[in-house]
């Protein structure tokens, strides 16, 4: 097998990417970062020993894999394609992770386009949110080809538990499959506690019972975590839950498979975060 790589770019220092390119950068990798729209997380890191560059095209220059953390396709496409993309510096040998939540179909079209140059393409999203990204504990769906992906199996379990999930794509596929049901499922805790309050109960008392009930997720259990996203405004990354359920009903579309709560779901996401009722004076 290859060397295992050292360099290590890392593209996308939002919510979930900042706290994964520190465990990277910490763990004792030669760290790359592009510009972020805001300074802090790119001065944070250069605290910590990353090296900053202007563009993609110079990650890949300086690195030997990049780890690609940005929002959506269209983001994912402007880091990746055109005369200062990624995929002009990358060389024979390198490798891409696609660690942010993307279609399945553009992670493919990465893949072909990095074919010609020899490089190994993985999508390998994360479940676990921020506080599993700064503990090292994220879950990685990783798909793409299994014996070259050991030479980037101690990069990724710096960040997580990897589960290998078959050609690429699926880990796409595995993520989305995670994410519909966290979505889904955190909308109707809140409905369920929003409805408590309103009958006299107060959301201490809710959210303390449900923790040990048949009611518990992973939404409840993070509460705290999960209740900035049900205020005005919410974070940025609210929205990016309604992003994940277009993905996962474009492709219900495409195979026949009804997802009508899913549907509901999207629909209610871009209208915005439902906002918790106050407690009654009763």
């Amino acid at each position: 097998m290859a060397d295992k790589p050292k360099r290590v770019g890392f593209i996308g220092l939002g919510d979930i990417g900042l706290p994964m390119a520190r465990r990277i950068v910490t763990g004792g990798f030669e760290t790359t970062v592009v510009g972020h729209r805001r300074r802090e997380p790119v001065e944070e890191m250069k605290k910590l020993g990353a090296k900053e560059v202007e563009t993609p095209k110079e990650v890949a220059l300086t690195s030997e894999v990049t780890i690609i953390m940005v929002q959506n396709d269209k983001q994912a496409q402007e880091v990746l394609f055109g005369p200062t993309g990624l995929l002009e510096g990358v060389k024979e040998g390198d490798g891409v992770l696609l660690m942010g939540t993307f279609s399945p179909a553009f992670c493919s079209k990465v893949a072909e386009a990095a074919s010609s140059k020899r490089v190994d393409v993985f999508d390998a999203p994360v479940v676990g949110a921020r506080m599993g990204a700064e503990a090292g504990t994220l879950g990685i769906s990783i798909g793409g080809d299994k014996e070259a992906l050991e030479k980037y199996r101690h990069i990724l379990e710096r960040m997580g538990r990897i589960t290998y999930c078959g050609h690429l794509g699926m880990g796409q596929i595995v993520k989305l499959v995670n994410n519909m049901a966290a979505i889904i499922n955190a909308r109707v805790a809140y409905e369920a506690i929003a409805w408590g309050i309103r009958n006299g109960a107060t959301e201490e008392l809710l959210v303390g019972h449900m923790k040990n009930g048949s009611g518990s997720s992973f939404a409840v259990q993070n509460w705290e975590w999960l209740k900035p996203y049900f205020k005005e405004p919410p974070p940025p990354t609210y929205y990016v839950g309604g992003k994940d359920l277009s993905y996962a009903l474009e492709i219900a579309h495409q195979i026949g498979q009804p997802c009508p709560i899913a549907a509901l779901v999207c629909e209610l996401q871009k209208m915005g975060p439902p906002k918790l009722p106050e407690p009654s004076q009763e």
